[in-house]
């Protein structure tokens, strides 16, 4: 149009130059366009050819973790086959020791952070914990507890602490999931994820090298062994990470409130008084390392902590309630001397009142009494002392929330089925995967009696899982064979078994049937068979002088908040059932039951059929088999009547498959899958640690506030 008009008024050499003009201007974009799409597409093909490498390197990376994975799966097997196949002498001789009582210079807390030294191969082999923050995590006491256990607990935890916590403001704004959920590792976006294609560009060296800098460093994710050969990008490449929390802008995340998660190990050979000496000692150290004047000084040092979050699990429950009660240590090194261990074997009188004679052990030769106790005296392993340490929490350094998971406050029945039966780990379905899991954890912790009592005889903290004389009286109790129950009608009932009020004097008690312990499971040498004995009768005196003094002190505290499992699968011993396997029973009072004394005949297929052939009775049985069967006979009459066979059936009750509803008071019910020993790892039970720990630290946070006046 322009052309027109202009041819038509007399200027066409102005139309012309116009018009060349256009056609120039149509060639050069389509030139522009053409330069474009080709810079477009050399882009797209870097851009390919970047996500080719990352994807090679990611899944290099996989096949790295999924290696490390397999060997750190592959050590465990070896220690649970070594383990499977060690006879209870091993066992003793391993954790005990070969002289008479408990020998404490044995046992050490793996990879101890206030004594170990750190070892680089041991986080590598064994753990998930990225080699860069290995020794760091190792500062903090990781390696004190049993990774397969604990460790992704500690790494989800520790995650979850980072992530959510005291983010309150976010959190009413629809920021972040519900209260007390389980954070997911989140993607990058905006600036960062600006930052970390510019460190990926500098690394695979396209485009210019001058946006790489100290803050687009990639994180430990990003491939790292690539070759390159921009100098800026190999210096950081070379830097190291920043310490945990030194970043300001983490600070400023955080609100000012920071959550490094240290982990406390204890014995548990000794008791429990005894670990919380060890937790006041860490607790306080720790503390002290976030001090101001730190040589490690980060933002996080600037003011002294005043606050502190703990988390038990099981026992260590109880450790904590030692703490706050101030129990005095058990481990006081006075253990048994020679002259008790004398008294024992020449037949003086029992703590519990009765007389020796009643025992296997009275008729000692007194004329050998003084060669017995210089053996003795030789064979006595030396006690250590344990000195009591000071409370950490005062007006500097507040308790703001105890966090207890399965603790069994007033003990748990499934510890005297140990003594009488091995362990016995619940299945958690009908599965032969799990099948076979359970029975090789029952292998690996004590497959009967004489591997558990060779070893957990010595061992306070097992003791003090017993139950206490706070646990519901009549625990332990027969029942009759139950016959085909018509739907509707209800099982025979349970008959008590009368214990002693006092029920440590029952646990020394070696008279009847139902007793603990077997003493000549105590050790391979008969001859310090009750030495032995005696030791560990003053084992029991100890934990019932502990239980006592944590009653008169302990009291639940506002800061105490009790979490119990309920598992899908009732699997539970909330009491001990003998359950007899004929109809007919002993006459008399079960208290009058003795052991049946003569060859039981085999219920094996095979022998009973070499039997008939030969005319033999093979003896397969025991009276105490030691897995959970007795034959018991009524008093004096075991060679008229036929002896009657008792078992130890699984539990059927309510609780986390150890620990039932009646050990723990003042808790709260969480529905989960896992059983005990595996409890922080189900996910029900984890949200309620977070959730308490969430809404802890707000309300702390709210009341300083208020405080101020905010």
């Amino acid at each position: 149009m322009s052309s027109r008009v202009l041819n038509a008024v007399g200027l066409n050499s102005v139309a012309k130059r116009l018009a060349a003009a256009g056609q120039d201007a149509n060639e050069d974009s389509k030139s522009a366009v053409a330069k474009v799409k080709a810079e477009l597409a050399d882009i797209k093909g870097k851009i390919a050819r970047v996500e080719k490498e990352i994807n090679d390197a990611f899944e290099k990376l996989g096949q790295l973790e999924e290696v490390l994975r397999i060997a750190r799966n592959t050590w465990g097997m070896i220690s649970v086959l070594e383990w499977m196949f060690r006879d209870a002498g091993e066992r003793r001789k391993l954790l005990v020791g070969e002289k008479i009582g408990r020998d404490d210079e044995l046992l050490a807390l793996p990879q101890d952070a206030e004594k170990g030294k750190y070892d680089k191969k041991y986080y590598l082999g064994k753990t998930a914990i990225h080699p860069q923050e290995s020794e760091e995590r190792h500062k903090r006491g990781w390696g004190e507890v049993c990774w397969a256990q604990y460790g992704e607990l500690l790494m989800t935890l520790q995650r979850h602490l980072d992530a959510r916590f005291n983010l309150r403001e976010v959190a009413q704004s629809g920021g972040t999931t519900e209260l007390g959920s389980i954070p997911k590792p989140s993607l990058v976006t905006g600036k960062a994820l600006k930052e970390l294609l510019a460190a990926i560009e500098s690394l695979f060296d396209f485009g210019t090298a001058s946006t790489t800098t100290a803050a687009s460093r990639p994180p430990p994710s990003t491939p790292s062994t690539t070759a390159t050969t921009a100098t800026a990008a190999g210096a950081a490449k070379k830097e190291m990470p920043p310490a945990w929390g030194a970043d300001a802008n983490y600070a400023k995340q955080m609100a000012g409130f920071a959550f490094p998660l240290h982990v406390v190990g204890y014995n548990w050979m000794q008791g429990c008084a005894d670990g919380a000496q060890r937790l006041k000692r860490r607790i306080t150290q720790i503390v002290g390392s976030y001090s101001p004047g730190n040589p490690d000084e980060t933002w996080m040092t600037k003011e002294p902590v005043s606050q502190v979050i703990v988390i038990t699990h099981g026992m260590g429950g109880q450790v904590l309630r030692a703490l706050l009660a101030e129990v005095a240590p058990e481990t006081d090194g006075k253990g048994g001397t020679a002259e008790n261990s004398e008294n024992a074997q020449s037949g003086g009188k029992e703590a519990e009142g009765k007389p020796s004679s009643e025992h296997d052990f009275s008729q000692a030769d007194s004329t050998k009494k003084s060669d017995a106790a210089k053996e003795d005296k030789k064979n006595q392993r030396a006690q250590v002392s344990i000195k009591p340490e000071p409370n950490p929490f005062g007006k500097e350094l507040e308790l703001l929330k105890a966090i207890h998971v399965g603790i069994p406050q007033t003990g748990m029945p499934e510890i005297y089925a140990w003594f009488r039966a091995g362990m016995q780990t619940p299945v958690k379905s009908d599965s032969l995967s799990d099948m076979a899991v359970a029975y090789v954890k029952n292998q690996v912790l004590g497959a009967n009696a004489a591997e558990i009592t060779a070893v957990l005889s010595y061992s306070q903290c097992a003791l003090e899982a017993l139950p206490n004389n706070d646990y519901p009286k009549g625990w332990i109790c027969w029942q009759p064979l139950p016959v085909d129950i018509v739907e509707g009608e209800k099982s025979p009932a349970s008959t008590l078994i009368k214990l002693n009020e006092e029920i440590y004097s029952e646990y020394k008690n070696d008279i009847h049937w139902y007793k603990l312990l077997d003493k000549k499971l105590l050790c391979c040498d008969a001859a310090m068979v009750d030495s032995n004995y005696f030791n560990v009768k003053l084992l029991h005196d100890k934990t019932s002088s502990f239980y006592e003094s944590l009653n008169v002190a302990s009291k639940c505290l506002k800061t105490d908040k009790f979490i119990f499992g309920k598992n899908s699968k009732p699997s539970t011993r909330d009491k001990i059932v003998w359950q007899a396997q004929s109809q007919d029973t002993p006459n008399g009072d079960a208290e009058t039951w003795v052991f049946y004394w003569q060859n039981v005949a085999s219920e094996n297929v095979l022998v009973k059929g070499i039997n008939h052939l030969f005319g033999s009775n093979l003896l397969s049985k025991c009276a105490d088999s030691g897995e959970g069967s007795v034959y018991l006979s009524e008093k004096a009459v075991c060679s008229i009547n036929q002896p009657v066979k008792f078992v130890l059936p699984p539990g059927s009750g309510d609780g986390d498959g150890q620990v039932s509803f009646k050990s723990v008071t003042g808790g709260d019910s969480v529905e989960c899958s896992e059983h005990h020993t595996d409890i922080c790892q189900d996910e029900n039970i984890r949200k309620s640690v977070y959730k308490t720990i969430q809404q802890a630290t707000w309300d702390y946070k709210s009341e300083k506030s208020n405080d101020k006046g905010i």
